[in-house]
């Protein structure tokens, strides 16, 4: 019963804190994609949570003092990848540009000061997570966050590059197209 009212805390606490960040209502063209691409950040927020949930086995207290920081460096993380991703368009552009080499070596700075911002920001709240539920779930919380990234990267399985961008295996392409020549990691031979 704990676990399930930590959960609901947690859920209601995370998505709460994601809803305040959404922009309502439609955009335009393309809404469709846009609604899927949500729904499935949502599906994802919703399995991370529930993941880290069961991983700390938070009491209802800790889960109250726990995602409040949870999602200020959550919140913290995503600005800094805006600023990443920014940066890096910026750069891309000046090399496209072909700007001058000073205007490239400022552009790069940035963009590595931005990529370095980037992985402080939950390193950062240690100390803030460590009040909130001691240095034993802190440390299960880092290792959580790791396992959860692998896990999310097993789940994409034969998704990648090869697939095409946003398209799952099989979809969108025809026979053949895009997939590499030779032997498969199963020992499998392609087809002809």
């Amino acid at each position: 019963m704990k676990k399930l009212a930590a959960s609901i805390i947690a859920l209601s606490l995370v998505l709460g804190a994601a809803a305040q960040g959404q922009p309502r209502g439609p955009k335009g063209p393309g809404e469709p994609g846009k609604m899927q691409h949500k729904e499935a950040v949502n599906r994802l927020e919703s399995e991370h949570v529930a993941f880290l949930t069961n991983s700390l086995d938070l009491s209802p207290e800790e889960a109250q003092a726990f995602w409040p920081v949870y999602n200020k460096a959550k919140k913290e993380d995503r600005e800094s990848y805006k600023a990443v991703q920014e940066k890096g368009k910026a750069l891309r552009e000046a090399l496209k540009e072909q700007k001058s080499e000073d205007e490239i070596a400022k552009l790069l700075n940035e963009y590595q000061k931005a990529k370095a911002d980037k992985k402080d920001v939950f390193a950062a709240y240690t100390n803030d997570f460590i009040k909130a539920v001691g240095v034993t779930k802190t440390a299960k919380f880092f290792i959580s966050e790791e396992n959860f990234r692998n896990k999310q990267i097993h789940n994409l399985g034969g998704r990648g590059p090869q697939q095409g961008h946003g398209q799952f295996k099989g979809q969108g392409q025809a026979k053949g197209q895009g997939q590499r020549p030779g032997p498969r990691p199963n020992g499998e031979k392609p087809e002809k």
